[in-house]
Formats: C-alpha cells, structure tokens, sequence
C-alpha cells in the first residue's frame, strides 16, 4: 500500500511549515525549530530507528533552506508539492523498513528521498556561498558532513537488508557466498569509515566545480550528479552487487550528464 494515514497527516504538517515560511520569510527560525521538535516527538515514535529518521530530519532543513532562494510565488508553490511528496515517500519508506527491513519498494523510497535531500542541501550551500560572504573553509567543511550524515543513513539500511537477505538465503540452503560477503565488510565501523571516504572524495569533487561560472542550481544538479554517481557505487557495493560493468555505466552516466548540463548551461565569464 501507498497511503497510510499517519505518514499522509505527517506530510500535511510539514506542507504547512513551508507555507508558513512563504507568507512570512522571517519565520524561518520558528519553522526550523517546529521541524526540529516535530522530527523528534513525532516521526521518532513512528518509525522508530535513527537511520529512519535522519532522512526526514534532513529534508525537512534541506528544503527550508533551499525554499528561502526561490523567488517566484508559483515556483515556491512546486517546490512545495514536490518537497511534500518526498517527505512523504521518505517516512513511509522508513514505516515499512521498520516492519521489514527487506521491502524492496521501501528502499527505493529512501534511495529517492537520499537523493533529494542531497540535491536540497548541496544547492542551498552553493546559493549561500555565492550570495553570501562564506568563508572557504566552512564551506569545504559543510559539504563534508553533509554528504557523511546524508549518505549513511541509507548505508545502514543497505547494510541490514543485506544481512536478511544473507539470512534467508542461508534458511533456504542456497550456497554459502552466493549472495553475501564476508560478515566483516557488513560491520559498523566498515561502514562508517566507507561513509568518510566517501565524503571526503566527494566533498573534494563538489570544490572542484564551486568556482564554475554558473548559478547555484547548476552548480547544485552538477554536484548531485557526482554525488549520486559515487554514493550509487558505495550502496550497490555495501549490497553486494558491485561489478565492472556497473562502474563503467555510473561513470559513462555520469560524465554524459555532466556534458549536457555544461553544454546547455548560461555560462558567466568575467574579464
């Protein structure tokens, strides 16, 4: 099922707190620290499990921040929609996973809400780094624990999903490796130290293409992309079905979105 009531009221709420911040831009504050309580006294006690609640709390902040730089009235109200409809998706992905961690739909929606909330939160650090007088290291650090605390959730669960996928293949007699890999790639700190790898090779990448002379939504699509790209590598790997063939395709993938955003992008040179 799509629609369970809870998650739907949920979303309502959160729809509600961007309209808010439409209608009045300095109740910005009182919006966050609503989501803030909202995310801990609400969503906490739905979906139970940390790993399902960071999504949303992230998404919710990404989408407050990036909601603050859209300019046109109809616009915002897209955002909007669109914003509410993942929020949805990521809670009741995270409502399901809790029930079981194997539900295969269920992890396409946090994969889908992993991907949202990294492109609100690269965009909105870009938007502020060129409107705004940020310093260059806090930028460079900001990127760094965006992309760690945005990307780990959904290695958590990948992780688990793995290890109930290892553990009803083993019930069912299937051969031992056939699926899974050593239980020692699977344990908490592989996991984190993988995120901070990650991290940090992308946060490198993400400054490499700051300065280019494009706007903040470019810059925010370009940085997704090399996000999802390296993020999407790191899952499959942490999943188990890493191969040849799938680097190739998320690099060719990649450098070919890249060329297109380059190519049909408004360049902004200055002499």
């Amino acid at each position: 099922m799509l629609f369970y009531f809870q998650p739907l009221i949920y979303t309502l709420v959160f729809f509600l707190a961007l309209e808010a911040l439409v209608l009045r831009y300095y109740w910005m504050d009182v919006a966050a620290w609503f989501l803030i309580i909202f995310t801990v006294l609400i969503i906490w006690p739905l979906t139970k499990k940390p790993r399902f609640v960071a999504l949303p709390f992230f998404l919710s902040f990404g989408a407050l921040t990036l909601l603050f730089f859209v300019d046109h009235f109809w616009e915002q109200q897209i955002f909007i929609i669109l914003s509410s409809a993942t929020y949805y998706l990521t809670i009741l992905g995270g409502y399901r996973l809790r029930y079981y961690s194997c539900d295969q739909t269920a992890l396409g929606m946090v994969n889908l809400a992993t991907i949202a909330t990294a492109f609100f939160w690269l965009t909105s650090a870009f938007a502020w780094f060129l409107n705004y007088q940020i310093e260059n290291w806090i930028m460079m650090l900001f990127l760094l624990a965006a992309v760690f605390f945005i990307s780990l959730p959904s290695f958590f669960i990948c992780v688990l999903d793995r290890k109930k996928r290892e553990k009803k293949a083993a019930f069912k007699g299937a051969r031992k490796g056939s699926i899974c890999c050593r239980k020692e790639n699977l344990s908490f700190v592989s996991v984190i130290f993988l995120s901070l790898v990650l991290s940090f090779s992308i946060s490198q990448l993400l400054w490499g293409i700051i300065f280019w002379p494009f706007s903040y939504l470019t810059l925010g699509a370009s940085g997704l992309i090399i996000f999802y790209e390296l993020w999407d590598l790191a899952r499959v790997y942490l999943r188990g079905e890493l191969s040849g063939k799938r680097i190739a395709f998320n690099l060719s993938l990649g450098a070919l979105l890249l060329a297109g955003i380059l190519l049909s992008a408004q360049w902004h040179l200055v002499v």
